[in-house]
């Protein structure tokens, strides 16, 4: 509406319920700027998810059949592990979604429930991938620091009762995702926006919030605990590798797990999570709106593609993993001790 129409008659329920629509307008408006701004996303999204679904569900069902063909050999490892496998090929498939919505210039042509479907699949796999991941630190961190503790929880009930949790609040968290409000939007050229182009308003009474807190409890507190657990697991295998011969294999397998597991969250999670922060600030006028509106508008395509990464990336933690501490048990039935000492074991 044009201020220049207002007369001295307006009243202010209808000036307060022009300035929501002003501002409605204005941030849609933005999200079609934003698209606009971002034409690479067009040509870069789609192939890279192509790259992704290919390779992603190719590693993942390879992984998905030695698993079900070894699973006797490593049963404290299958639960977190199958449940990434599962996530990963579960999000693999709502790629071609995706390629074909940024494809077609940010149309979305598979009605709301599917855009909720494939919304709901792309943060389960952030967070549920982060919480798993988060899961073998703490399995790892305890087998380094406390074998005997370890060799007690060897049977693997513990580890399936936590799994079974964890997908619980999963599927709350899915349910509660698909059933809240409509995911789709039309832009102003008249294209159908998915997971993009919420009012103003939804932001600053519902999305802010929720993003917040899913930042904090589903990445920033794992990231965190993740970081500390593995520094303390890495100075204990220097240490003890510099009082103990011959245990250089050990100690190179354990820092490339440890490598791993920080390099997909800090590489594919970490990025996303910063430009969604700043996202955040910028919708509920924080930070001042045309100064970051372009870093994010070309921030968030190529950190989105980095977040999807993770599903090939994923195969490679767990194959350390399991290679890496297949024998501890082992170790840990002859002499506790020498939990970093791969000789004791052969």
């Amino acid at each position: 509406m044009d201020l220049t129409t207002w007369t001295a008659n307006t009243s202010p329920l209808d000036m307060q319920e022009s300035n929501a629509n002003m501002q409605a307008n204005s941030s849609m408006n933005s999200s079609l700027q934003c698209t606009e701004m971002a034409q690479f996303q067009h040509y870069l999204l789609p192939i890279v998810y192509s790259v992704v679904f290919v390779f992603g569900l190719l590693e993942n069902m390879t992984a998905l059949y030695v698993l079900n063909k070894q699973w006797k050999r490593f049963p404290h490892f299958t639960a977190f592990t199958l449940s990434i496998i599962v996530i990963d090929i579960l999000f693999a498939f709502s790629l071609p979604f995706m390629i074909s919505y940024y494809h077609r210039g940010n149309d979305w042509i598979f009605g709301n429930f599917l855009c909720k479907v494939v919304g709901c699949l792309f943060f389960c796999n952030m967070y549920s991938c982060t919480i798993f991941l988060f899961c073998i630190c703490i399995d790892r961190y305890i087998a380094v620091m406390h074998p005997i503790k370890y060799l007690q929880l060897q049977n693997s009930f513990y580890r399936a009762v936590t799994s079974f949790t964890i997908w619980m609040v999963i599927i709350l968290a899915a349910v509660t995702f698909i059933l809240l409000g409509s995911k789709t939007r039309m832009f102003s050229n008249g294209k159908h926006a998915c997971m993009e182009n919420f009012s103003h308003d939804f932001w600053t009474k519902r999305l802010a919030t929720f993003s917040t807190i899913s930042t904090v409890l589903g990445f920033v507190t794992p990231f965190l605990t993740i970081l500390v657990c593995y520094s303390i697991i890495v100075r204990r295998i220097i240490d003890m590798t510099q009082k103990k011969k011959g245990s250089q294999y050990l100690k190179k397998k354990s820092l490339c797990t440890i490598a791993g597991v920080v390099m997909v969250l800090t590489i594919c999670f970490l990025p996303f999570h910063v430009v969604q922060m700043v996202h955040i600030l910028i919708r509920t006028n924080v930070l001042p709106y045309p100064g970051w509106l372009h870093f994010t508008c070309v921030a968030k395509p190529i950190v989105t593609v980095m977040a999807s990464l993770n599903c090939c990336l994923d195969p490679f933690v767990y194959y350390f993993s399991i290679d890496n501490f297949d024998f501890l048990p082992a170790c840990f039935a002859r002499r506790p001790e020498r939990i970093i000492q791969k000789e004791s074991c052969s």
